[in-house]
């Protein structure tokens, strides 16, 4: 079991400017890594500075006094929510030197630089493989000309990292895997220079890792996808990921559940506001209760209202239909029936009745009464011309007496429902009369019935809802048993047509063939599923846990709930930089890339080359990372050659060591790039040595 350390970073300190640090020239050397800036003296051990290499912006800030532009280790929080985050690389090429420039700005005045105008100080600083002479012109325009200093040296950081662990790097041969944050290099070394033809890059670096691990968990935790944030990320791949050194083998590992319990990190996300709750007096927790319960009781009520008045005005319409029984003429009666979707007048009085019980129950409900009796007609009515046979009565009689027999059917209907309802009254009313007598002798078993009760309406939900999606898909049960009634209704033989829908049973027919017949929640359940809950929530204080965490059933670990399980992805997301196509990239990994470029030297270099496979950059931190390259050159090379791999000292920090070396050597006033130079050769003119880049002048193309 871990817990997250969710460290903040610490706002860095400003720095005292040492009056020696101006007198004797000291070299100010960075490396400006596409994940963090290292920033300090030559005559310092480590870096003074160290902070992340982005800028964020509040959002919402529209005006320039509003604006506040936070730099590295004072942004307390890295989450894309807050902020609007900007970084100066595309990949790991600087390209945006406004924030560049503001960069600068935070490190030299954190260093406490404070001569007028200037910063007067060698500086060696890194750059990308291979970096354009465009971006390095800008650079130099940017320091030369805003920050005036005198002079500036530009390094690869891997093969300054190289130089700092290597103990000849000025004849070294070798072969660099450089692991950076945006970007993965392979860059073969001759003769303690670098090789650029031959070097090659990988779009993928430890930024990548970090964006599909939390992707991986935010879909595999839904409910915590604000909690897996992205300093989280970073500190389960630092410290719980590694590198697979079969993959395939150790994947297959993780399908044993042995394996998988000794092996999985269990990370203890804080527990939320749910969980929190457990924590108060039964006092509160009472009073909590309460208000829960008024909030609720008030939702129903509002929602009852929405439907008494959605009922009335249905109501108001099928009673103005009925009145042209009596005041208006058939045909105008039949268009007012079809309009409302109804056939027939006895559906027109049952759907009267049923809308009149509802509306009396609701009110009832509303007000905290029991429900009226239904009420019957004092006078029965007489229909004097049905029993007149036509003959003997006049065109107008006919009419009357046709009404007679609509208004003597719809009475019967009425009856017919007024029984149905008042059955169903009685009953309701002595079940709730049973229960609440039973909630005073037995409360355990009345609680016990109450949830059985609810639990058998969310079983017939779920049951409908499965038979809905079993219905979709060939082979299930459902689906046959639709397709042979389907087949049997089809065989039968048709006498006098198509009469299928005439019978009440035909409906129960429909609705075991039609996929979507029976499959919603019915009002009434949903009522009763209401009334049951309230009651729950008001006499049962465990149900509410229930409810909060998504209704589970049985006993609940808050603990567990907020845990992430750490398996199978300790190994699956480092991968990402053997198997790009796992993150659907169409480009070649690491081992790929390295046979590619073994095959492209000669058998000699090739000898050479492999004799010092150099492992930098912050990937190379990953357990077992040696060992995996170790595995994928034994398969690359011939039966019984030799190689050899080495690793950084400190992978994520040699790069710094490594200019500060070179800073403090003899080699920096020959290797550095003066104002003069700057002014007199421009271009993204370089003096090479042996860390930085080859220079190749750009070509002038000629005005046609």
């Amino acid at each position: 079991m871990f817990t997250f350390k969710d460290e903040k970073p610490q706002p860095d300190p400003i720095f005292e400017y040492d009056a020696a640090l101006h007198e004797n020239g000291v070299p100010l050397v960075i490396d400006n890594g596409t994940y963090q800036c290292r920033a300090g003296w030559a005559s310092s051990q480590a870096p003074n500075l160290l902070f992340k290499n982005v800028t964020a912006k509040q959002k919402g800030k529209k005006s320039q006094n509003e604006t506040e532009t936070l730099i590295g280790n004072d942004i307390t929080s890295m989450e894309v929510a807050k902020w609007i985050l900007r970084s100066q690389f595309d990949r790991n090429i600087v390209t945006l030197f406004d924030i560049q420039e503001q960069t600068f700005d935070y490190l030299f005045s954190h260093l406490g630089i404070s001569t007028e105008g200037c910063v007067d100080h060698p500086i060696v600083l890194t750059e990308a493989v291979c970096n354009p002479n465009y971006t390095r012109q800008l650079m130099n325009e940017l320091l030369f000309e805003c920050y005036h200093i005198p002079q500036v040296a530009y390094g690869v950081d891997s093969l300054f990292s190289l130089y700092y662990n290597h103990p000849s790097p000025e004849t070294a041969d070798a072969l660099i895997v450089d692991c950076g944050y945006q970007a993965t290099h392979v860059v073969p070394v001759i003769g303690g220079r670098i090789y650029p033809e031959q070097c090659r890059r990988i779009n993928i670096g430890g930024g990548y890792i970090d964006w599909f691990l939390q992707r991986i968990l935010q879909l595999k935790y839904p409910g915590h996808v604000n909690a897996i944030t992205i300093n989280r990320v970073e500190e389960m791949i630092r410290d719980h990921c590694y590198m697979a050194t079969d993959f395939l083998a150790e994947l297959s590992l993780w399908n044993d559940n042995n394996y998988f319990e000794a092996n999985v990190r269990k990370m203890q996300l804080p527990l939320g506001q749910q969980a929190a709750s457990s924590l108060l007096t039964a006092e509160q927790q009472k009073e909590r209760r309460k208000q829960q319960i008024a909030r609720l009781q008030e939702v129903n009520t509002k929602r009852r209202l929405d439907k008494l008045q959605s009922d009335e005005a249905e109501l108001q319409k099928l009673l103005e239909v009925q009145e042209l029984i009596v005041t208006g003429d058939d045909d105008a009666f039949t268009s007012a029936l079809a309009e409302v979707g109804l056939n027939r007048v006895e559906d027109l009085q049952e759907a009267v009745d049923r809308l009149s019980a509802d509306i009396q129950r609701a009110k009832a409900k509303i007000l905290g009464q029991e429900p009226a009796p239904i009420e019957q007609e004092n006078k029965e009515p007489s229909f004097p011309l049905l029993d007149i046979p036509d003959e003997m009565l006049t065109p107008d009689q006919l009419a009357i007496k046709k009404r007679q027999k609509i208004l003597k059917s719809a009475r019967e209907g009425r009856k017919k429902a007024l029984a149905l309802q008042r059955e169903k009254r009685q009953k309701e009313w002595e079940e709730e009369k049973k229960l609440e007598e039973r909630r005073r002798v037995d409360f355990n078993g009345w609680l016990a019935e109450v949830r059985a009760k609810r639990q058998k309406i969310l079983d017939a939900r779920n049951a409908r809802r499965q038979k809905k999606s079993d219905m979709t898909k060939r082979r299930t049960y459902a689906a046959q048993q639709r397709m042979r009634i389907i087949s049997q209704l089809a065989a039968q033989p048709s006498k006098k047509g198509d009469n299928f829908g005439q019978n009440d049973a035909d409906w129960d027919v429909y609705k075991e063939i039609n996929r979507e017949g029976g499959t919603s929640d019915s009002e009434a359940e949903e009522e009763k599923l209401e009334e049951l809950e309230t009651m729950l929530k008001e006499h049962d204080p465990e149900f509410q846990k229930d409810v909060d965490l998504g209704g589970l059933s049985g006993e609940f670990d808050v603990a567990e709930y907020y845990r992430l399980h750490l398996g199978v992805e300790r190994i699956r997301v480092p991968e990402l930089l053997f198997q790009p196509s796992m993150l659907g990239l169409e480009q070649a990994g690491l081992s790929e890339t390295m046979e590619f470029i073994l095959g492209r030297l000669p058998n000699n270099l090739q000898t050479k080359v492999v004799q010092h496979v150099f492992l930098t950059g912050g990937n190379a931190n990953f357990f077992n990372f040696k060992e995996r390259i170790d595995r994928e050159l034994l398969q690359i090379r011939p039966f019984q050659s030799t190689y050899n791999i080495f690793k950084a000292g400190n992978p994520s920090l040699d790069a710094w060591n490594g200019a500060r070396k070179f800073a403090l050597s003899p080699f920096l006033a020959s290797s550095s790039i003066t104002r003069k130079d700057y002014e007199e050769m421009g271009d993204g003119y370089l003096r090479e040595h042996v860390a930085s880049n080859r220079y190749f002048p750009t070509p002038i193309v000629p005005l046609t």
